[in-house]
């Protein structure tokens, strides 16, 4: 595959926003307070665990309604008595979960070549927030509020007037992407670790194999092939 061979993107939420360390930064304070803290893998595990537990309870609460219940529920697991400013605080802080930094320059220079599409995640995510804080306009905006999110997809798709094989689906490595086992391959993998040089390794060389450590590197593969 080239990546010069779509015509739209379609990024999940997480391979624009560092979720896991908003999250994490909510979530420390309220684990150090327990007896049993737990280490970051399990906060994020528990974390997903009781967001699909809220989506699946039904409604249809705001962003910070639905994670002022989670922390709710966390301090509950945690045997901690969660206060009230700290509940309110962490219900507001996915508005502000820090995007990452290659994400507006990238996403400017993709947006030439490329409609945008954006996969957010089911719930507790003010999409409006997100869009507000980055340079370019999706040309849409896919909610997955149940399982049947790729008719959706199809829609916006048929709007734009694309086929599904010019869309090239760009996912995180999150355990929750949207894109996870919901995707006819090929598939774009942003593997975001910074402990690890992914940028360096011989599947980032490879741009038959569309697997990048960030946004950057994509936009660059895209300005590589162009020249190729």
């Amino acid at each position: 595959m080239k990546v010069t061979q779509y015509k739209a993107l379609g990024f999940s939420y997480a391979t624009l926003v560092d979720r896991e360390r908003g999250i994490l930064e909510g979530l420390r304070p309220l684990s150090v307070q327990s007896e049993t803290p737990g280490s970051d893998a399990q906060l994020l595990t528990a974390y997903r665990a009781i967001a699909q537990e809220l989506g699946q309870a039904g409604g249809n609460p705001s962003a910070s309604a639905f994670h002022g219940q989670l922390y709710q529920r966390m301090a509950h697991r945690l045997h901690v008595i969660p206060g009230w400013d700290e509940s309110v605080a962490f219900g507001s802080s996915s508005a502000h979960w820090p995007i990452f930094e290659d994400a507006p320059g990238a996403l400017q220079y993709l947006s030439k070549f490329y409609r945008l599409i954006l996969i957010a995640p089911p719930h507790g995510i003010d999409v409006g927030a997100l869009t507000q804080r980055l340079p370019v306009a999706f040309d849409a905006v896919i909610e997955p509020c149940n399982d049947d999110w790729h008719s959706s997809l199809a829609t916006e798709l048929q709007r734009l007037g694309l086929e599904r094989s010019q869309l090239l689906p760009v996912r995180s490595t999150e355990t929750d992407d949207p894109w996870n086992l919901r995707v006819d391959f090929p598939v774009c993998t942003l593997h975001r670790d910074h402990r690890q040089p992914w940028n360096l390794s011989p599947q980032a060389l490879d741009g038959k194999r569309c697997e990048y450590a960030s946004l950057a590197d994509l936009a660059h593969a895209h300005q590589t092939a162009l020249h190729a």
